[in-house]
Formats: structure tokens, C-alpha cells, sequence
């Protein structure tokens, strides 16, 4: 114990770190308690350096390597300290998993991650009991509680998705946490006497009156249907019923937002980021589910044996998919034209943009030199955005460079006369004989800034 307050009084606050990480990230994933209250929250040393170390990641005068060893050095310390592996070394465990994925530290990323996954189920926070038991009957205390869980949730369904892993433990565990306030709530400390839980946010739908969730409920359940798309991608022989049961439970997120909730945009017109996030999440999901079983897929050469695994459907279906995919990673584009702060949005939104503009890209490469202004500019907004998010965060600079070089080969390419099919459509078996440029997979693996393998390390 006094090891843990000799090393807690160490790390004295560093405010401008501080309000860096509230003023560009704590909006993102909100599981601290609010600005004001920051300081009287008395929160342990690690995971103040992690805040600090955040937050240098926006600063002007300080890099965030400065940081990163001190940081790693503290949660390893406090793990291994019994006395000191509660709810708090989660959030930080959470919170510094993120940052390391922006990072490109993948490997150490997951691990982290899995980490603070593991803790949290041994715990207890998937239980409804754990707020009440730890909140100490105050309504703030159990209010971030829930926050945490339920980011943990929303962080570990990402992380599946960009491993195209068929579920995530957090989902799987069958947590019955009831569900967060809007941020408005969360700032002012007006909570409801009882929160929300699942089954009555599910139940909403056939209410007779409207009843009022917050944003961050509706950004819980796209990652529930995040889940449900996961939960077949593995799977060889998919019926045609379940993708459409997947993609009517997409439609319906957009057709039961709350008056409230139909804008990302607030009254004063600033984005509603965990209503941002949601958005991104379905449009993520509707790529996620239609771009394996398109036309589109046919021109990743790195698809290869995703594709040659499963049973495709016939092509006016693949067609069919072809479009919303597409449609879908419009609206991805869409949402980086916000006008917002685009380094105020969660880093995850890198992987969001990337996928995006594979999708282009591929339809770009199908569509012939007559739509290719549509897609430049798309693609133009993409890598622009990507740039802008470099200084931030090492993965966007990574992807950038890639992004750059395939648009820019693709876009100087000569279009053949009449149908043109690439290597990859010949060697998979697929029926595609579509006006466009044959790739070759050495120059266009899109698929792969998408695809790593989390023992190799940085992408």
C-alpha cells in the first residue's frame, strides 16, 4: 500500500496533458468521469499516465513515444500487484489498448486488450451487481462503471471485426449491464434512478409512445449486429436468409432512431460522437457483410480464399450486394465530410475510412474510366482526411501511403477494350466479366491494410 501512494503521488497531473486528452478524446470513449470532476476523482497513477500519455498525442510540444514506456512499465507494475487489479487497471488497460492500435502497435495492442478483457470477466463488470457493489451508492461512480463495460464491449467488437474473428468474448459472455445515459446527462450528473437495460432498449421498437435512449445505447446495439455478422463470416454454407436477416437488421437501426437521434448534429451543431460512431459502425457492418459476397470482392487478389471457401451467390445476386457495399462505404466517406475536427473522432475511424476506399477502389477498378471522377473525389476526401490524421496517429500514416499509391495506379491505368478479367476472377472460378482494369495482386492488395496477423506485430 505504501509502494502504490509513493508511486501515486509521483505522477503529478500534468493539466495541459489533461485537457488535451478531454478536448480530443475522451468524447470518443467516455468512460472517466467529466472534466470538472477529474481531479477529486483521486484515480491511481497508472492510469493518470495514460490519460497524460493520450494526450500527448495532441500536443504540439511533446511526442508520445516520451510517454510510452513509463506507461507500459506502470500497468505491468500494477499488475502485478494483486491489491491493484480492479476496475480501474480495466479502463486503463482499455484506454491504452486503443491508443496503441492508433499507434500500429497491433500486437501489443491485442494483447492489452485481451488483458483488460480477461480482468473485467474475472471481475464481474458483465454483471449488473458489479455497479452497484463497486459505484459505493454514487450515481456518478456507477454511471462510469457501465460506461466501461459497455466501451469495453463496443472496443473488443472493433478489434474482431479488423481480425475477422467470428465473435468476441464480451458478447459471447452474455453480460446483463444496464445500458449508459446520454453524455448531456452524464456531464450535468442528472441520472435516471434506473438506468436502461438491453431488453427494454430492444422492446422500444414496439412501444406505442417513443421512449428516449441515449446515443450511446444505439452505438451498443450496431455492435450487436456487428456481432451478428461476425457470427457468419466463418461459416462456408450461409443461407441467403441469414444475410438478409442481418441486412433488415441493419435497415431497421436507421429506421428506429429516435426523433432525437435521426441528426448527428446537435441544436448547436456539434457532433454527436457516440451517434457518429454508431453511424460508422452500420455502415462498417453493411460492408462488412455484402463485400465478401459481391463482384467487388472478385478484384482483391488477397480474397482469394475467402471467396474460393464459400458458396457465392448467383451473380444478380452478387450484383445486389455489390450496391450496398458500395452505397455503404459512400456513407462512410460521407461522414468524413462532417464539418468537425476530424482528430476529435475515435482513431478507429482510420480502419473505417480504409475500408471505404477498398470498396471504391474496387468498384473504380470494375465501373471503367466514366465514373471515375465520382470515385477520385470520394477517395480524394478519404486520403485527405487520412493525412490529416497522420500527426496524430502513426497507423494513418501508414494507410495513407498505401491509399495514395493504389489510387494513383489505378487511376492512371489504361482501360482495355471490352470486358477485361483480372488474374484473381480467372484463377477463383468467379463469373465476372465486367468493363475495367485487370489488377494484379502484387499491385493492388487492398484487402491486406485490413488483414494482420497479431503476432507479427505492426502493420
Amino acid at each position: 500500500m505504501l509502494r502504490r501512494k509513493a508511486f501515486d503521488d509521483a505522477v503529478a497531473d500534468d493539466e495541459a496533458l489533461i485537457n488535451l486528452y478531454y478536448a480530443n478524446f475522451h468524447a470518443c470513449h467516455p468512460i472517466l468521469v467529466p472534466r470538472t470532476m477529474y481531479s477529486s476523482q483521486h484515480y491511481p497513477g497508472y492510469l493518470r499516465l495514460v490519460v497524460h500519455f493520450i494526450g500527448s498525442h495532441f500536443s504540439s510540444t511533446m511526442s508520445g513515444d516520451s510517454l510510452r514506456a513509463a506507461t507500459a512499465e506502470a500497468l505491468t507494475d500494477a499488475d502485478q500487484q494483486q491489491g491493484r487489479r480492479g476496475y480501474h487497471l480495466v479502463q486503463a488497460r482499455l484506454l491504452f489498448s486503443i491508443a496503441l492500435h492508433a499507434r500500429n502497435e497491433i500486437r501489443e495492442s491485442v494483447s492489452v486488450l485481451a488483458q483488460a478483457v480477461a480482468l473485467a470477466l474475472d471481475l464481474g463488470m458483465h454483471r449488473k451487481s458489479f455497479c452497484l457493489t463497486h459505484g459505493r451508492q454514487v450515481s456518478m461512480e456507477e454511471e462510469s462503471l457501465r460506461r466501461t463495460w459497455w466501451e469495453l464491449y463496443v472496443t473488443d467488437g472493433y478489434v474482431a471485426a479488423l481480425q475477422r474473428s467470428p465473435s468476441f468474448r464480451c458478447h459471447s459472455c452474455g453480460p446483463d449491464v444496464p445500458l449508459p445515459c446520454d453524455e448531456s446527462l452524464y456531464v450535468e450528473g442528472a441520472f435516471l434512478m434506473e438506468p436502461p437495460t438491453v431488453e427494454q432498449f430492444d422492446a422500444r421498437v414496439y412501444a406505442e409512445e417513443e421512449l428516449q435512449f441515449s446515443s450511446f445505447c444505439y452505438r451498443i446495439e450496431a455492435v450487436r449486429i456487428l456481432a451478428r455478422a461476425l457470427s457468419i463470416s466463418c461459416v462456408h454454407e450461409v443461407q441467403e436468409e441469414q444475410v438478409q436477416a442481418i441486412d433488415n437488421a441493419l435497415a431497421a437501426w436507421r429506421h428506429n432512431l429516435a426523433v432525437g437521434k435521426t441528426n448527428i448534429h446537435d441544436a448547436f451543431g456539434q457532433v454527436d460522437e457516440m451517434l457518429f460512431q454508431a453511424h460508422m459502425l452500420i455502415q462498417y457492418t453493411t460492408i462488412y457483410l455484402h463485400f465478401w459476397r459481391s463482384e467487388l470482392a472478385a478484384t482483391v487478389p488477397a480474397a482469394f480464399d475467402i471467396i474460393r471457401e464459400r458458396h457465392l451467390p448467383p451473380v444478380s445476386t452478387r450484383h445486389t450486394h455489390g450496391i450496398k457495399a458500395i452505397e455503404a462505404s459512400k456513407q462512410l466517406a460521407d461522414l468524413a465530410a462532417l464539418g468537425v475536427p476530424v482528430q476529435k473522432h475515435t482513431p478507429f475511424f482510420v480502419f473505417a475510412l480504409v475500408f471505404s476506399a477498398i470498396v471504391q477502389l474496387s468498384a473504380c477498378s470494375l465501373h471503367g474510366p466514366d465514373f471515375r471522377e465520382l470515385y477520385r473525389d470520394r477517395l480524394a476526401l478519404i486520403t485527405g482526411v487520412l493525412k490529416t490524421l497522420s500527426p496524430n496517429w502513426a497507423f494513418a500514416q501508414v494507410v495513407v501511403r498505401k491509399v495514395k499509391r493504389m489510387t494513383a495506379d489505378l487511376l492512371r491505368a489504361r482501360t482495355g477494350e471490352g470486358a477485361v478479367e483480372s488474374e484473381f476472377c480467372q484463377d477463383s472460378g468467379v463469373d465476372l466479366a465486367t468493363p475495367g482494369v485487370a489488377l494484379r495482386g502484387s499491385d493492388f492488395p487492398w484487402i491486406d491494410l485490413l488483414s494482420w496477423d497479431p503476432g507479427a506485430g505492426s502493420l
